[in-house]
């Protein structure tokens, strides 16, 4: 399911919100500031950002510019302020939708879905994952990381493709085989070992690189940033 950043420094409406789309089965990564919101950007890119306008260290809008250098995730303004100015403000500075407090959660989540269906047509159209420091390009068959550009063949690239689409997430090898090859065999378990081995060699993965392809016992595997 996708992943929404909620920042929001008032505990009432960020518990009410996170518990709502929680149920409504949602991924919710919480942040109560300016500061703790550009951490949470380190850990994880959201599919969509719930932003509140006043913050106790900084503006959601001035945030809002910073974030639109890291992902290009829609952005839905919450703010008790409603005059038109700060509307436009709100939409000048990256942001995508605009809720006034208070608001029905009901109108939120249909805010929500209409903004996730709306990018994710957009990637159907423009099959490219924009990440810091790292984009995926399947139109081109070309990788960017840490500033240097490479192709891959087009199964690793795949393999990658949807890694970057559920960062930080694990994956099975079951899940990447049916998604990369469109069936499953006996085999498939090796098949994907060998993807990954090849697409960490092509990516030149190492101690300096600013992600990393982990695994686990189980066969499973997560693309993670690497945090120094």
């Amino acid at each position: 399911m996708p992943h929404i950043l909620l920042v929001e420094d008032d505990s009432d409406i960020m518990r009410i919100n996170r518990s709502f789309l929680e149920n409504e089965g949602y991924t919710v990564h919480c942040a109560d500031s300016v500061q703790s919101a550009a951490f949470k950007l380190e850990e994880c890119v959201p599919d969509l950002v719930i932003l509140d306008v006043m913050l106790p260290d900084g503006d959601g809008m001035e945030f809002c510019k910073l974030l639109r250098t890291k992902t290009q995730a829609p952005v839905i303004f919450l703010t008790a302020r409603d005059e038109n100015d700060s509307v436009i403000m709100g939409f000048r500075s990256g942001g995508d939708d605009y809720i006034t407090k208070p608001y029905d959660l009901n109108v939120l989540k249909a805010r929500i879905e209409a903004q996730l269906r709306r990018n994710t047509n957009q990637q159907v159209q423009h099959p490219k994952i924009e990440l810091p420091y790292l984009t995926v390009d399947l139109f081109s068959g070309t990788v960017t990381l840490d500033g240097n550009e490479c192709s891959l063949p087009q199964r690793e690239l795949q393999i990658l493709y949807l890694l970057a689409s559920h960062i930080g997430s694990r994956i099975s090898y079951h899940d990447i085989y049916q998604n990369i090859y469109g069936c499953d065999v006996e085999d498939s378990k090796n098949t994907i070992r060998v993807n990954i081995s090849r697409l960490k060699k092509h990516l030149s993965l190492d101690d300096m690189s600013t992600y990393e392809i982990a695994s686990t016992s189980e066969g499973e595997y997560v693309l993670r940033r690497v945090i120094f």
